[in-house]
């Protein structure tokens, strides 16, 4: 499989909405053929993608799908199902913690490292134990905004509770604010009904 990745995430969702959405999506995918019914064994478990799919040509090979706090594991039925426990932790960056985010009220970019980046660093702690509490203080501007509105303008960080990898393919479309219908389309597919989720490309 190709280590390109595109992950789709809400940054909107509750931590106690994300499993029962993830299930949702699972068993829609499973349902009209799209993704196999039980995930692959592992850290990160994915959904090989089907042969005739809505994905077919689209590069991607497997599907991941995320809830915080939560993992998959067979159901004794012949499917899979999400239980407590595990290591999602909503936090969507390349795994040598490199990004750029940018605040959402002067546009100040903010990485971690950066003079003024503590109140980052500690957000991110933060984030993984009380994520209503993950606020960052913009060294520029001075305001507190919750980590979830920081966006990185290279689509390289992102949190939320509840996510979808795409395996196979770097889908540059989905970036490109709604223009483009096959996108548009791909993400209505995937639940994305507004397509506002976050974009991140990544590296698995």
């Amino acid at each position: 499989m190709s280590d390109a990745t595109t992950i789709l995430v809400d940054t909107e969702l509750e931590r106690d909405d994300a499993a029962a959405a993830a299930m949702a999506l699972y068993r829609r995918l499973v349902g009209d053929g799209s993704i196999g019914a039980l995930p692959t064994q592992g850290a990160d478990p994915y959904f090989p993608v089907l042969e005739g799919s809505f994905l077919s040509g689209s590069g991607v090979r497997a599907i991941g799908l995320h809830a915080s706090a939560h993992r998959w594991r067979d159901d004794d039925t012949g499917g899979a199902m999400l239980v407590d426990g595990g290591r999602e932790n909503g936090i969507f960056c390349p795994y040598d913690g490199s990004f750029r985010i940018r605040c959402p009220e002067c546009d100040q970019p903010l990485a971690p490292g950066d003079e003024g980046s503590e109140a980052l660093e500690e957000a991110l702690a933060i984030w993984c134990e009380s994520p209503d509490s993950a606020y960052v203080a913009c060294p520029a501007c001075a305001n507190w905004t919750p980590l979830t509105q920081w966006r990185s303008p290279t689509h390289d960080f992102a949190v939320g509770h509840f996510a979808i990898t795409l395996y196979g393919a770097h889908l540059h479309a989905l970036a490109g604010g709604g223009d483009d219908h096959a996108a548009t389309l791909l993400r209505h597919r995937l639940g994305d009904l507004a397509s506002d989720y976050a974009v991140v490309f990544a590296r698995a």
